[in-house]
Parts: structure tokens; sequence; C-alpha cells
């Protein structure tokens, strides 16, 4: 953590507003919300470097990513003492629900973060502005992967621009495992392999205090399902239809069973407990499958743990699945009144070399070559460059591209995954109802 970003975090609080409890109760998907969206917009040309302006920005993440935030944030002001930036940040599910409010009353953050998996919701919906105009004159792309400013694409305009890119990767603590007795897996590892370490960790950590568990239920992860779905063959979307079988989601969390029933997952009361502290981080659980950027979040947990990264499970060699996610999108909402300068603010907090000092690889490896050119890589660092170029030749599979409908249909995959690590449903029951739940947000 760099000492700008903890000289900023005592400042976030009175910067930071709250988000309001009708927005914390908003549900639904953004497919009903279309008859209160404007239009594409028309973006300002230029921006007036003397008018006093104050942008909203909000993000979704942990206390961690918004202290480097915030650090950033207090450069852009010193750069730009005629912006202020008033910030908020939630939990991903709260942060959704929030940001889908907004959009019916057409009270967007002036710049939000965005997920691949909303982007054609809120750009098809005209709830954000088209970027095109803006691209390579007030935000610089000449650094980017053409790729990566391409996955911001809905009917060949570019709502979203990634400030980073990412891979899953498992997570182990070795030193954890050591003091269990418990042998870090090395190369290749199956899917039965790895549910019979995570019962191994847990028999081993069942005397701990407190207990260690050897991971949490990996099946309610919807971006892991997708990359499982690769190495059956299959893919998540096909066209705009699911590609894939109500059987398979079966399949998929037929495992959570057994590795709920070996002791090999934390138990999902335990799970329920943790309020703004990864189990990981707090060393109550041995490994993980998560994204790569985030080994520095959980290694600033309150146990501070030293992780190793490796590929997840596959059973086939010549088959990962893995795909690399364009992550951390940026959008500006068509509601801002200042959205020429809400791009300069895009600009910066995806090219800037001091942002990208900040973020370091937290944010995941930059999209651009001038951030990245700001970071000097410390260990964790170093950790996530070598993943990334461990798996760059392993990368077979594809990321799914942006449909309306797809923010639905993530949330309905994890409040359901919910009921079968409770046992409150079979997995025939939650894929049936998570098709059913599927067939309308698609269509």
């Amino acid at each position: 953590m760099t000492s700008r970003a903890i000289t900023s975090a005592a400042r976030s609080t009175a910067r930071r507003g709250s988000l309001t409890a009708g927005a914390l109760l908003a549900a639904g998907s953004l497919a009903l919300l279309t008859g209160c969206a404007g239009g594409g917009g028309e973006p300002a040309a230029t921006a007036d470097p003397d008018e006093e302006v104050t942008l909203n920005f909000a993000w979704w993440g942990d206390a961690s990513r918004a202290e480097r935030y915030e650090a950033a944030i207090d450069l852009f002001e010193e750069q730009n003492p005629n912006i202020t930036i008033q910030t908020s940040y939630a939990s991903f599910g709260d942060y959704w629900t929030a940001r889908n409010t907004e959009a019916a009353s057409r009270t967007l953050p002036d710049v939000f973060q965005m997920d691949l998996a909303y982007l054609a919701e809120y750009g098809g919906f005209g709830h954000v502005v088209a970027l095109d105009d803006y691209l390579g004159d007030a935000i610089a792309t000449d650094g980017i992967e053409p790729s990566l400013v391409e996955a911001g694409a809905v009917d060949g305009k570019i709502y979203g621009l990634a400030s980073s890119s990412s891979t899953l990767g498992t997570l182990y603590n070795g030193p954890l495992l050591e003091q269990l007795g418990v042998e870090v897996p090395e190369g290749q590892i199956t899917w039965d392999e790895y549910d019979e370490f995570l019962a191994d960790v847990s028999a081993a950590g069942a005397a701990s205090d407190p207990t260690v568990y050897g991971s949490l239920d990996y099946t309610q992860y919807f971006w892991l399902f997708q990359i499982w779905l690769g190495q059956q063959g299959l893919s998540f979307i096909d066209g705009e239809e699911l590609g894939f079988e109500q059987s398979d989601l079966e399949d998929w969390w037929a495992r959570s069973a057994p590795i709920n029933e070996s002791g090999g997952a934390m138990p999902a009361e335990r799970q329920a407990q943790f309020e703004g502290v990864d189990a990981l981080g707090a060393g109550e659980i041995a490994s993980d499958i998560s994204w790569a950027n985030f080994l520095p979040r959980f290694t600033e947990g309150p146990a501070a743990p030293e992780l190793s990264l490796a590929l997840p499970p596959y059973d086939d060699p010549d088959n990962t699945g893995m795909f690399l996610k364009p992550g951390l999108m940026l959008s500006i909402a068509t509601n801002s009144e200042h959205p020429a300068q809400a791009a300069a603010f895009v600009d910066f907090l995806v090219n800037d070399p001091e942002v990208g000092a900040i973020f370091g690889m937290s944010r995941g490896v930059p999209a651009s070559s001038t951030a990245a050119e700001g970071i000097e890589a410390n260990e964790l660092d170093e950790k996530i460059l070598a993943y990334q170029d461990e798996v760059a030749d392993k990368l077979d599979g594809q990321a799914p591209p942006a449909v309306k409908g797809f923010g639905t249909l993530e949330q309905t995959f994890v409040a359901i995954s919910q009921d079968v690590a409770y046992g409150a449903a079979t997995p025939a029951e939650a894929a049936e109802r998570w098709f059913a739940e599927a067939e309308n947000a698609l269509n």
C-alpha cells in the first residue's frame, strides 16, 4: 500500500457518500427499465478548464480498493483543482442493486465501474454514453490492446473501457498448509483431486482455532462455472442464447454436496458471518479460486497470508477452458452533466502512470501500457505477472459476449447457488429454477 493511499484512507469518509436504503432494496433486471432510459446522448466536445465541477464516482470492492481509488483521486484533484470527485462504493451485489435504482431514475454516477455482465443492459438501453467520440482523443487508447477496447462494444459502439484484464487462478496458503501437514498440489490437478485436497485440509484443520477449512464452496462462482463449461467443450453464451443444457448446470452444482459433506468447504453458515473480510485473508480457509489480481487483497487480510497462484482444476490437459476477462471497465452515465470532464477522469484512471503505481496489479494487469510503466513491481506483482505468463499459452476458452440479460443471469446464479450450498435446493431443482429465470432474462 502506498503512503498516499494510507493518508487518503483517513479522508475517504468525508468524501464518500452512503448508499440510500431505497437503492439497496431495489431489485430486478434493467430490462424492466427501458422506458426510463434516454438515448445515447451527445458527448460534449471540450471541457471548460475554469468551470467548477463535481463528479460522482462509484465502484464495487473492498476497503483496500477504496484506499487506492482515494489516493488516485487525490492526485487527480491536485492536477485538476476545478474538479471535485464524490465517491461511494459497495459490495458487488449491493453495488448493482444501487445502480439499477439510479438507472431507473436517471441519477447514475457520472463515472462508475462497469462489468462485462452488465454492459449490454446499460449500453443497449441508453444508460451510458458511447465513448467512441472520446477514444483516441480525450481518452487515449494507443497503449491499450485493441481487443480489450473492443470488449466494451455493444452493437458496434464502445460503452465501457477496461482498465485491466485478469484470469482466474487457484490460490494456496503455503505456510498454513505446511502447519497443517498438507502439501500444496503441484502441476495439473483434476477436479476430483482438488476436492480430495480440500477434504484433507479440513480434516487437518479441524482442531485449529479458528477451524481451518479447505476452501469455500466453489460451485457458487459464476465465472468459474463458465471455465468448467469450456472444459466440457461448451460455451456459456452461443449467439444470444445459452450454449449449454440444464443437465450441465445440474452436474456443476452436484459437486457442491460432496465437498460440503466431506467438510472440505467452509459451512455456508460460517461463510455468511464474514463481513468485509475474506475467509482466505483471515486464514480460515487454505485455498480458494479467484481472480489473480485479488492476490494483494487477500494478502492484506487480517492473517496476512503468504499465497501462491496455480491454474484452476481441469481434467483434460489440452483443455483448460481459461480465458482473459476484461476487468473493471469504466463507463460514463448518459445523465452526466459534465461528460467531457468525466472522460478526462476515465482517461486518468486508465492511463496515468501514477495511478498504475498506486494500484499495482490489484486491478489486474493494466490494460494501458502507459499505466503499466508506472508500476514498480513488488513481490505480489511479480507473482501475478509470472502467473499471467504461465497461463498465456493455455487460454483456450473465450470470454462470453456482452448480451442483454447477462447481469441478471449472474445475479440469479449467485442467489440460487446459495440454496444449493445450504441444502435448501437439490442441484436439479436449482438448475430448473435458474433456467426458468435465464429464459425470462434473455427474452
